[in-house]
């Protein structure tokens, strides 16, 4: 039996200790865990505090075919809206889901769920256009479904899930989310 897999997204900005906390549980359990980087270069990446971590490899080496057991987006705002921003992480996360494998998002993250621009545009146009237009497509993750965020960013989430503001973690078929650095290791138990 092949050892289980996990691909641990990282973006400047990032929250360290969601994702060390994620990569030492994980490498704990005995999963194999590949960090990766959504940057140009595969060279260490900055986290909030400035800890800097080496990924193992890009998101462009990565295969949105090359299916995971776990896919888990560590927070910090800056990290959240790149990947939300990224057309990879959001194939990616697509593909993940698609397939019924786990898929996690910590503090922030869950707005990778959706696209930024995405949301920024139907923020200030909300015209029915940007929803049918393919340029401002979202990452469409476990749409209209329940989950939580960091609580001061739950209205970037109206409208997309079902926010709910009583549980600091939210399972909804494969798709964990949870708001904060405290809850971060139950989004991946």
């Amino acid at each position: 039996m092949s050892k289980p897999r996990a691909l641990v997204f990282l973006a400047k900005g990032f929250e360290e200790i969601e994702f060390v906390t994620i990569v030492d549980v994980l490498r704990r359990a005995n999963v194999h865990v590949t960090i990766v980087s959504i940057e140009d270069e595969c060279g260490p990446v900055a986290g909030k505090t400035g800890i800097n971590v080496l990924p193992d490899c890009l998101a462009k080496d990565i295969s949105k075919d090359d299916l995971y057991d776990l896919v888990s987006l560590p927070g910090g705002l800056p990290a959240a809206e790149a990947f939300a921003s990224s057309e990879i992480v959001g194939e990616i996360l697509r593909c993940h889901n698609d397939n019924k494998k786990i898929v996690a998002a910590i503090c922030a993250s869950p707005l990778a769920f959706k696209s930024v621009t995405y949301y920024h545009y139907c923020e200030i146009f909300a015209t029915e256009a940007c929803y049918s237009n393919p340029y401002f497509s979202t990452h469409k993750i476990n749409r209209g479904k329940a989950a939580t965020i960091y609580p001061a960013l739950h209205l970037r989430l109206d409208g997309n899930y079902k926010y709910s503001s009583d549980d600091v973690v939210v399972a909804d078929n494969m798709v964990r989310t949870t708001e904060c650095f405290g809850t971060t290791f139950w989004a991946i138990v």
